[in-house]
Parts: structure tokens; sequence; C-alpha cells
């Protein structure tokens, strides 16, 4: 098969690879569409080489059609359309005996540990795949697991219909949050952060109230000002690595400001730097500070949401490319271009 294949730090191009043989309980997907994500971009750059063997295919936003089924699978047929779960767990450890599957000791990823979406095809558990519905087109698949993340981190973060929220970060995980969030979680309040007026204004056609610019505006009195000084109930930070604005703050510094008293931060961003917290402020609020991590079951909701129609996956896959230009894609994530969200590569086109 033809594939999108990692050969070493920036180095990516399609390349050929062995088709993939399915075990009994397997079923073998034809890819049709896959999603460059952040940690793709990651992975890209040089930082998972304890996790990453080259030659890697990478790719765990994706989706396709069933080309095979193994010999013990029996909910699924040739030519059914899915999306594949990448998360593989032990189901053995302390973190997967008590229902944290997405936090296993040794929990490895369709395309990061093992061969993903950038192949043509890719071998999955049938436990791990999804029927999506036909009403969703597959050139957004791979927004599944995005918002699939959404469903997850507002869970983790206990959000309540009419509560103040604000997200930090109005990039792919930022307003894949957002879009769950404004369509599913009923908000009293929604407030963004970022400094690219692009995807600000995207996150106010997703519904936020206000979109703060940290190049104009202080967040942290801003957000203070829209409360009336009192803060709102949650903080979501999905910047991970971040820009330092000359006189500015860590996110999750200035998500410790932002939250009212006894408020909420969740932290999903995968940023390498230290960030310096406040902890005296945390504990006179009686504050928490909780991480998500991947998802924990969620893509079936988030099928759902996408099959009434409650989400917008068309503003944010900004580009669609054949994967024979996967060189030239992930050159354009790496340069950060302001105009870019997601990138979704259609497989079959290499």
């Amino acid at each position: 098969m033809k594939a999108g294949i990692l050969y070493n730090d920036k180095d990516i191009r399609v390349g050929v690879a062995p088709d993939p043989q399915i075990k009994p309980d397997e079923v073998l997907v034809k890819n049709l569409s896959a999603g460059i994500c952040g940690t793709d971009l990651h992975i890209y750059r040089g930082e998972f080489h304890a996790r990453v063997a080259f030659p890697a295919i990478q790719g765990h936003e994706f989706g396709g059609v069933i080309e095979e089924v193994g010999a013990a699978v029996t909910q699924f047929k040739k030519g059914d359309r899915v999306v594949v779960d990448p998360i593989i767990s032990c189901h053995s450890c302390p973190a997967c005996l008590t229902g944290h599957i997405n936090a296993c000791r040794t929990l490895k990823l369709l395309g990061v540990d093992l061969d993903g979406g950038f192949g043509q095809y890719v071998a999955a558990p049938a436990s791990h795949v999804f029927p999506l519905h036909d009403s969703v087109p597959m050139k957004f698949a791979p927004m599944v697991e995005m918002f699939g993340l959404g469903c997850h981190v507002l869970l983790r973060g206990k959000v309540q219909p009419g509560e103040s929220v604000v997200i930090l970060g109005a990039g792919k995980l930022g307003l894949s949050v957002l879009d769950v969030l404004c369509h599913s979680a009923n908000p009293g309040l929604t407030i963004v952060t970022d400094v690219q007026p692009f995807r600000l204004d995207t996150a106010r056609k997703l519904g936020a109230d206000y979109a703060i610019n940290l190049e104009h505006e202080d967040p942290v009195a801003r957000v203070m000002e829209i409360t009336h000084g009192e803060g709102v109930d949650c903080v979501i930070e999905c910047v991970g690595h971040y820009h330092e604005a000359a006189g500015g703050e860590a996110p999750l510094q200035q998500a410790v400001k932002m939250i009212r008293t006894a408020g909420r931060i969740v932290t999903c961003g995968l940023g390498k730097q230290l960030s310096p917290v406040h902890f005296k402020t945390l504990v006179l609020k009686e504050a928490e500070l909780i991480a998500s991590r991947v998802t924990l079951g969620e893509f079936p909701r988030a099928i759902r949401l996408m099959a009434k129609g409650l989400l917008h996956p068309e503003l944010h896959v900004t580009h669609e490319l054949p994967l024979r230009d996967i060189t030239a894609a992930f050159a354009q994530v790496d340069r950060e271009d302001a105009r870019t969200i997601k990138i979704v590569l259609d497989v079959q086109q290499a």
C-alpha cells in the first residue's frame, strides 16, 4: 500500500509499506480521510523519539470503509463506513482497572506507537471501530476524534448548563472544545483567548460570546471586567506550548487568576514548558486543577452530535489535500500558518 511515511525528523513523504494483516478480532479499514493533529506535528518535529520509531506511519484521526473483517467479527461487514478510536490500553494496570483506560500505564495509539491513518489501510480492533452516520461526509471523519476530545474535556471539567467558561487557545483543540461546549452543553458565557485574528473570528462563528486578542488586551483584566470581578466557573487551557508576550503570563498563571473562588481549571495542552502557578491563590480559592488526556469512550457521543448537525466541522477543516501532498501539508502546519486550523488528507489520492 501507499502511505505517508515519516523517515526522520521533518522528513515525511509518500512511500510503500506492507499491507496490514488482521487478527480474528480485527477489521481492515480502507482509509479515506485522515487529519493532521498537533501531536502529529510534535512527532514530525522530533519530540517523540522515546515512543516513535522510524519509519513511522502517523495519523490517529481517520475514517474509511471496512475492507475485510476478521473471523470473530460479527458486527461489521465489508463496505461499512467507520471511524477508529486509536487508543489501545492494556486493561490490567491500576489506571485501566479503575476505569481510566485513557491513562493506561502502557497506552499505545494507532498513528503514534502503531501504524495509523496515513496508510491506505490499517488493521484495527473491531472493539475500537464505530459506524459513521451516513449524514456525515467522510472528509469530516477525522473531526470525530477532535469532538470526542471536546466531550471528554467538558466531562473532566464538570461543566454544567448556564456556567461561564474561558477557553485559552483557539487552535485545533480549543475550537473543538468550544464547538461542543456551545452546541451541546448550554453555557451561560463563553470567552476565548488567542493571538490569531482568523482563529478568533472562527471562535465567534462557533458561538463564543467574547474573543480576546492577547496582543491587544490583558486577558485576565478583560475576563474580570466581563464577569464584574467575579471570575468564571471554569477555565480550559488548550494552548500547550506557548509564546509568552512581553509582560504576559503563562496560560495556567492566567487561569488561576480568571477562575472564581471554588472554580475549576482543566489543562489539556501538551506543552513542554514548565508553567509557574501561584498555588497560594489556588489554595485560597479552594480551586480544582484537573488534567484531561485523549478520550474515554466519547466517540459515539461525538458521532451523534455530528449526525444531528449540531457541530460545525466545516469551520475547522480549512484545507483538504491529497496524500501525495503530505510533505507540503506538514510544512504548512509546521510554519504555523495563521489561517490553517485542520488539514485533512484524502488518503487514497497517493
